[in-house]
């Protein structure tokens, strides 16, 4: 298990086309840790807005009585793909990972699979 920091940079180096990432406490919509971003993409409101987008679909799925658990979301823009993966297991009870990935540079299965590998090593 790696503490926050570790996670954040590990992700960024083994993941192909990163432009950012953070971690994201979406009960009160507080990045948690970031890495990277930019001029171009503010982590900080990033994750108070994938907030409210993991907050409606939360929303949604109940209304529709759906029993399920939200694996990861998915944005795609033209020339990138935001990744959200909501955190599960002990300790990790409403934290998700958000990702931003140049498009041209990423490689969408690997990264959600590489996503799912970091959310193991991750010691909150």
């Amino acid at each position: 298990m790696t503490n926050t920091e570790t996670t954040l940079k590990d992700a960024s180096t083994s993941i192909e086309g990163v432009i950012g990432i953070a971690l994201v406490d979406y009960t009160s919509g507080m990045a948690l840790g970031t890495l990277g971003g930019g001029k171009g993409l503010d982590l900080t409101v990033a994750a108070a807005g994938n907030t409210d987008v993991v907050r409606a679909k939360l929303r949604a799925m109940e209304l529709l009585g759906i029993k399920d658990e939200i694996e990861d979301i998915l944005i795609t823009l033209g020339d990138q793909y935001h990744l959200i993966r909501l955190l599960k297991g002990r300790g990790h009870s409403g934290l998700f990972l958000y990702l931003a990935l140049d498009k041209n540079r990423a490689n969408l299965a690997m990264a959600r699979h590489q996503l799912r590998r970091v959310e193991g090593d991750l010691e909150v």
